[in-house]
């Protein structure tokens, strides 16, 4: 195999590498943890990734350098942003304001790629004041909200108008120290009209548009049925929020029903979660066989550029093994084969002591490798010291008498 074939083979191995690689990200699910606190007029908004972040975080809507940080490789990422700026100010990043109790929101996107928007960006409406929490381990617990399949439980990016859905809110790292209540939560599109879900004390606004969250503190997970997807009339991308209450040692039952209870509460922390969804119209059977197939093996493309490499790898592979063989072969053909020394093999038609015509060079009588001298009757080395019959080849074809040598006859 030659350096060339050597470096594509390796071209192809790492092309491989990073495909799995690649699935393995895409595979890894992106799940921030968001923060905030407000000091002096700021706002502090620090974001904890499960990975090294290189997206970046700004206020919706709002790319200005004032509004928008990147990450820079490591799991953590903070955006400071000023509260009180004007509408004309640089700095205004689109702060919201509560005309009741004078709070302080801001929308951000939370984006994985610096410049393009992926279906897994996550957006948050963050208040001042809501913290993390750490388990009992002191490990960070990362909260996540995701829409269900209501059958086989798959998580979805695209769902149907008017269909079932479950929305889960799932705390990873579950030690059975804390509990959770899933409150607040709110439905938002990009123009910013939002819908209350879930009120603040964890109850369904509505019960016929979503059920109350049922709470399974082992698996860490709590699910609530909505019951008929809905959609915003300006757009199909639907933004859902929750606020996750932390109580430490467990949280007390709750009971909807009891309408003297309206006030929510009292939690140790508060975690912000969030998910995004597309609504796509029923009875769009291609989209709903492509939803199917993402929900299994991810995106169309991955599929098909692995299969790709996958038969890339293989030609090469194939290639490489029959080149080997040929050279394999070529070096055999080619090998000095080494044989036992022989009488014949010492003869040596250039020699000056060669036989002559009239005789042979070999006695049929000597011992074996026995050489004559000579082929003549007159020649010293013909003489043998075992026997004295050589055997003669006469070679020619017109044996002349001693009469034609010229001898006078007696």
């Amino acid at each position: 195999m030659d350096t060339s074939e050597c470096r594509v083979l390796l071209k192809a191995l790492a092309l491989l590498g990073s495909l799995v690689l690649c699935h393995a990200l895409v595979d890894q699910e992106f799940t921030p943890v968001v923060t905030a606190t407000c000091k002096a007029g700021y706002m502090t908004i620090k974001i904890q990734t499960n990975s090294s972040f290189i997206g970046a975080v700004h206020a919706k809507d709002y790319r200005t350098p004032s509004c928008l940080t990147y990450g820079n490789g490591t799991s953590s990422v903070s955006l400071v942003v000023n509260l009180f700026a004007s509408t004309q100010s640089s700095d205004y990043c689109g702060v919201l304001v509560s005309n009741k109790t004078e709070e302080r929101s801001l929308p951000i996107a939370v984006r994985i790629h610096k410049t393009l928007e992926l279906a897994d960006d996550k957006f948050y409406v963050i208040t001042c004041g809501k913290a993390g929490f750490k388990n009992a381990r002191n490990e960070t617990s990362l909260v996540s909200l995701k829409m269900l399949d209501k059958e086989k439980k798959r998580r979805l990016q695209e769902v149907f108008y008017s269909h079932p859905y479950v929305m889960r809110a799932e705390i990873s790292r579950p030690d059975g120290t804390y509990g959770v209540r899933v409150k607040s939560c709110f439905a938002f599109n990009r123009k910013n009209n939002s819908v209350t879900l879930i009120d603040d004390r964890g109850c369904p606004v509505n019960k016929q548009v979503i059920t109350p969250f049922s709470y399974n503190e082992a698996d860490g997970h709590a699910d609530a049925e909505l019951r008929s997807m809905f959609q915003f009339p300006d757009g199909n991308q639907i933004h859902f929020q929750c606020d996750v209450g932390v109580c430490k040692g467990g949280c007390p039952e709750l009971n909807c029903d009891d309408v003297a209870t309206t006030r929510p509460g009292t939690y140790d922390g508060a975690v912000v979660a969030s998910t995004s969804v597309f609504v796509l119209q029923p009875g769009d059977a291609a989209a709903l066989a492509e939803v199917v197939e993402a929900s299994i093996w991810g995106p169309s493309w991955l599929l098909y550029l692995a299969i790709a490499l996958g038969l890339l790898f293989l030609l090469m592979l194939i290639v490489n093994v029959f080149l080997c063989s040929a050279m394999t072969c070529s070096c055999s053909r080619t090998q000095v084969v080494e044989k036992e020394p022989s009488v014949i093999e010492d003869y040596d038609p250039y020699r000056s002591w060669h036989g002559t015509q009239y005789g042979s060079r070999y006695s049929l009588n000597g011992k074996r490798g026995y050489v004559s001298g000579g082929s003549t009757l007159n020649s010293a080395r013909s003489v043998s010291t075992n026997s004295d019959h050589y055997a003669i080849v006469e070679s020619s074809r017109h044996h002349r008498s001693p009469n034609h040598l010229g001898y006078p006859k007696h």
